[in-house]
């Protein structure tokens, strides 16, 4: 098979779509506006498409960023995709790169949201939400990791429902597991936490969307009731901006010898570690879909203190192996932590209903088949279709 991905190259869950088809054997082409940091196997040939002279005229005076560059991008990657021929083409982003899938030619096509480009950007900007939905509705199937995103394409954008597929991509179990504690130990040392002192780690990227803003200023009232608290904030994509801003805002509160901020991008195996580390990870964006990062924090036995959505009441029963916040409330943050470091018995019966969850639902080996399956009924359904 000849897979076009439209995608960004350097994110570690689009890498792992490219590396599992790779591994099957099939031919790949990868169309990102990144050059990769990271080697890809051999079978895989990517290119960064560039825009001409007027076309970039056309993308940054008339359509000004930070949607220029999206609005315009399909004319050097429809190129692309020809010269190319696949079989299938799928887009992992639904602005960009589902606006430049829309326009690639008659092939198959899979469209796959990664969350605020569906939940954020289009409110945001006319012109994003003109990109979303022409991404969404020229595609022949929508996929996600997660199952009820229908309901709200349908009610958002009128995309129909059956056109949407969704399940769990999973996590890789050998590396997201409880069963780090060499690596955990070899973390706590390089950031110079204390031993037996309790962790809360966001896993999030540091930015305002993903609600950083609130646990931060969560962190006072959690360590006024237990000051042995320690925190660790991943910087991920985060602007430097306002991972500044966030130091600041540590520092003034008097913060600072409580909380640790890893600034550089982390490998799988060094996150699957500070998980291990953790005794509680915080997630509380405003919107989110099925979200990798939660799978991983709950396989490596880290509770979940999550944004009280839809998506997440699949996997978790509050109270039972973790805990809902309403968006946007710092309060509800810190006494569910305080609530959590303090029934040390609860926080292991979570730990391990959540371990068997993943095992069950979310081993990446028994759900990425599921992809390939979606590519071959697809293909097959538009040479029936014609």
């Amino acid at each position: 098979m000849k897979i076009c991905y439209l995608l960004e190259v350097n994110n570690v869950h689009s890498q792992r779509w490219i590396n599992y088809f790779a591994g099957l054997g099939n031919e790949v082409l990868v169309l990102s506006d990144s050059k990769p940091m990271a080697l890809l196997p051999l079978n895989v040939k990517i290119i960064k498409p560039e825009m001409n002279l007027p076309t970039k005229v056309l993308a940054f005076k008339i359509y000004p960023k930070p949607y220029g560059n999206e609005r315009f991008k399909w004319i050097p990657y429809r190129r692309e995709v020809r010269r190319f021929n696949p079989d299938i083409v799928h887009a992992m982003e639904a602005l960009g790169y589902g606006f430049a899938l829309a326009h690639c030619g008659n092939y198959p096509k899979i469209l796959s949201p990664w969350g605020n480009d569906i939940f954020y950007d289009p409110f945001k900007s006319h012109i994003a939400k003109f990109l979303v939905t022409t991404g969404l509705k020229k595609a022949d199937k929508i996929t996600s990791n997660c199952p009820n995103l229908g309901e709200y394409l349908n009610k958002i954008f009128g995309i129909p429902k059956e056109k949407v597929v969704g399940f769990s991509w999973g996590i890789d179990l050998k590396v997201f597991n409880p069963f780090k504690k060499r690596e955990a130990a070899e973390i706590r040392k390089q950031l110079e936490i204390p031993d037996n002192v309790p962790i809360l780690v966001s896993n999030r990227c540091l930015a305002e969307y993903w609600g950083i803003r609130y646990l931060i200023n969560a962190i006072p009232t959690i360590v006024k009731e237990i000051p042995e608290a320690h925190f660790i904030f991943l910087r991920g994509t985060g602007g430097e901006d306002f991972l500044k801003e966030m130091m600041e805002i540590t520092d003034k509160n008097g913060m600072t010898r409580n909380v640790r901020f890893i600034k550089e991008k982390i490998s799988s195996e060094k996150m699957a570690g500070v998980l291990n580390l953790a005794d509680i990870f915080i997630s509380v964006p405003f919107s989110d879909l099925l979200s990798i990062s939660v799978l991983e924090g709950m396989a490596c036995g880290a509770v979940p203190i999550i944004s009280d959505l839809e998506v997440y009441h699949s996997k978790i029963i509050d109270g039972e192996n973790g805990f809902f916040v309403p968006i946007k409330n710092t309060e509800a943050i810190a006494q569910k932590a305080i609530f959590l470091l303090k029934n040390y018995n609860l926080r292991e019966k979570m730990t391990e209903k959540n371990w068997k969850i993943i095992q069950r639902e979310d081993d990446w080996e028994k759900c990425a088949p599921k992809m390939l399956s979606l590519y071959n009924e697809t293909i097959e359904a538009v040479k029936i279709r014609g």
